[in-house]
């Protein structure tokens, strides 16, 4: 059994933040969902990435239901899609966000190398 601190950030991100439902990273033609989701949800998303590999990098709030946002982020190499529910506000979800993201891309390969080491 893995303990806490050797989860992936992106796990500690989803529970940490009660508003957030899922995150889903692409990077090198491979996408990880936190927490694992719904093969029917896998497709939807899947869709999405293939969308917008090809735009511009930034940001975009894909959808606004009663329900939940999709807020997509694209850099250079990676998609990072948070789906959370809309009981917080598009600001507060954009920079909790975006904050993951920076630390995520601080880390450097380095640090992934040795914590998916010691998580095998």
């Amino acid at each position: 059994m893995k303990s806490k601190t050797n989860r992936s950030p992106a796990f500690n991100f989803v529970e940490a933040n009660h508003f957030i439902k899922s995150v889903i990273i692409h990077n090198n033609n491979k996408t990880t969902y936190f927490p694992n989701i719904k093969k029917e949800k896998k497709l939807y998303f899947d869709k999405i990435i293939a969308q917008h590999k090809k735009s511009a990098p930034g940001s975009h709030l894909l959808l606004y239901t009663q329900e939940e946002y999709i807020y997509l982020y694209k850099n250079r190499e990676t998609i990072y899609i948070c789906e959370c529910t809309n009981n917080i506000s598009v600001s507060q979800v954009k920079m909790e966000f975006d904050i993951f993201i920076e630390d995520s891309n601080k880390q450097g390969k380095f640090p992934k190398f040795l914590t998916s080491f010691f998580d095998r």
